[in-house]
């Protein structure tokens, strides 16, 4: 009986306050940033493991340097009359980061590249505050990053003495299957229109799997900058 009455009075309650809401908003997006990994596992540059161009793999392929992100997003929100936000977004993202690469005896001396591309679904579930500065507006958001990842993949090149160049890729496989980011975004709005920039610290650490002594941690950080275009009437005015 009680958890009954609890029930009824939750949604009573939840129902009063929907009905006070300002708007709906529907947005899609591309996003671009940078994106890198830190923590005492992480390095600037690595050596290449191998003998053949088949089997090159980065000795350790999570690197401080950035690399460029791209993806896309679709973006629901709803505004409350006293300006407060809960929204969802859901995205596919490729993150990079960058890390070089030094030469060892059979290589001469090269020297190259390795790129970590790492492609996710990723979901932000967030609340906010909307402030005002007609005819725009502002909003503030904190969420979560919760990225499932489809793979991690290397990409790299060297180049030795002679100027011979020699490409390799690997795939890493699932090395993290969920990663999980708070993320702080701002948003600006104006029209149908919305530039935003965020920032997601990332808590899973991708080498804890690792066998044999202790490597360090690594967290995969990401810088977001994006256009977004609402679908919906915006409502712009505190009515």
């Amino acid at each position: 009986m009680m958890k009954r009455f609890l029930l009824v009075g939750l949604f009573a309650g939840i129902t009063h306050f929907m009905a006070f809401s300002q708007s709906h908003e529907l947005r899609v997006g591309v996003t671009s940033g940078v994106s890198n990994f830190t923590g005492s596992g992480t390095e600037a540059k690595s050596t290449l493991n191998g003998s053949t161009q088949q089997d090159y793999y980065t000795n350790n392929p999570y690197g401080k340097k950035y690399g460029i992100n791209i993806g896309g997003a679709l973006n629901y929100r709803y505004v409350f009359a006293n300006n407060l936000i809960l929204g969802l977004e859901g995205a596919y993202e490729r993150l990079q980061t960058k890390i070089d690469l030094e030469g060892n005896e059979f290589m001469n001396g090269s020297r190259g590249q390795t790129r970590l591309n790492q492609q996710f679904i990723n979901f932000n579930p967030f609340v906010g505050y909307r402030v005002f500065f007609e005819p725009m507006t502002m909003d503030i958001q904190l969420g979560m990053d919760i990225a499932k990842t489809l793979s991690i993949k290397e990409s790299g090149s060297i180049e030795d003495k002679q100027g011979n160049k020699t490409s390799f890729d690997r795939d890493r496989g699932k090395v993290i299957d969920l990663d999980l980011r708070p993320r702080l975004q701002f948003n600006v709005n104006y029209d149908r229109y919305t530039v935003f920039a965020g920032y997601s610290w990332g808590l899973k650490d991708y080498r804890s799997g690792m066998v044999g002594g202790d490597p360090g941690v690594a967290r995969l950080n990401v810088f977001r900058l994006g256009l977004q275009y609402q679908l919906l009437t915006p409502i712009f005015k505190n009515d």
